[in-house]
Order: structure tokens, then sequence, then C-alpha cells
């Protein structure tokens, strides 16, 4: 009786250890990393008071922290960088907001919203227009053309992106045009 039992601990003991093969199971799954939104609306209350009290250059910093600490899908994310971006822009802070614009078109798309990223690049390629930046208009505005063509977009969002589109100046249609 005593043998059959300690047969059959031991036959328990390698299904156990073969069931949870600990060398397969992370390679098979891995947890989503958790972001912690507690620290990025933090510092997205402290950037809204800089702003308000005229300190933009500190404030876009802290835009651009906040969005640092956000999945890539928060909506929130989104508006920190874009709101960087016009703090930037507003300080003459020319390449940083072309590259907040750039990065809040990336969140866009990680949440799916073709427009807003479309937009986004088209905000940034206006920038890079400014800055006499040719590459970067190309690079930024011909995202957005690839996203306007889009079969997932609507008709109106379609309208929206292109509508900017023709808005643009003739000088900025010809860098979206011609590859750098």
């Amino acid at each position: 009786m005593k043998a059959t039992l300690v047969s059959r601990l031991s036959i328990a003991g390698v299904l156990l250890a073969t069931l949870g093969l600990p060398g397969a199971a992370p390679a098979q799954y891995r947890l989503p990393t958790l972001v912690s939104s507690v620290q990025a609306d933090s510092l997205h209350n402290a950037a809204v008071a800089l702003a308000t009290a005229h300190r933009l250059r500190d404030a876009a910093r802290l835009h651009r922290r906040s969005a640092e600490r956000r999945a890539p899908e928060d909506p929130l994310g989104f508006r920190c960088l874009t709101e960087a971006a016009a703090l930037a822009y507003h300080t003459s802070d020319r390449s940083s907001a072309r590259a907040d614009m750039a990065q809040a078109a990336g969140h866009a798309l990680a949440r799916g919203d073709l427009r807003a990223a479309a937009l986004a690049y088209l905000d940034g390629a206006w920038i890079a227009q400014e800055q006499k930046n040719q590459h970067q208009v190309w690079e930024l505005g011909h995202r957005a053309e690839m996203l306007a063509d889009s079969p997932l977009l609507g008709a109106s969002d379609r309208a929206a992106i292109l509508q900017r589109i023709r808005r643009v100046p003739e000088t900025m249609l010809m860098a979206m045009r011609k590859a750098p």
C-alpha cells in the first residue's frame, strides 16, 4: 500500500511538472504591461496649471511626460501631445511642435482614429513647411495622404482630410508630392 501511494504521488508530481512547464508559459503568453494613469493624470493637471500661469515651456514638457506614461490607445495621451505641440509652437519651438504632432498621430493610430492621425500629420507637415524642412513635409504629408486613401475611413472623415490638404500652400503640396 505504501509503495502504491508513493508511485501515485510520483505520477502526480510528473504530471504537475509536465503541465506547469515554467519555460514554455512565458513564451506562449505575456501579460499586458499595466500603465498607471494616476501619475499621468497628475502630470497633466500640473501642466494645465503651468499653462494657466504662462509657464508654457514647462507646461509642454509636463504634457509630454504625461503622454509618455499613458498607453498609446489612451485618448488623453493624444490630447496631451497636441497641447504640448500648441504650447511649443506658441513659444517658437517649431521642432518640438512638429515632433509632438507626429507622436500625437501615432497615438491616434493606436486608437484607430485615422482622421485625427491624418490631421495631426498634416499639422506636423505644416510646421515642417514653416521650417523649410522639405523631407519632413514629404514624410508627414505623405502619411496623411496614405491615411486619406484608407478604405477604413468614412466619407466625411476622408472629405475633412482632403479639404485640409487642398488648403495647404502650393509649395507645401509640391513638397508632399515629390520624394526627398
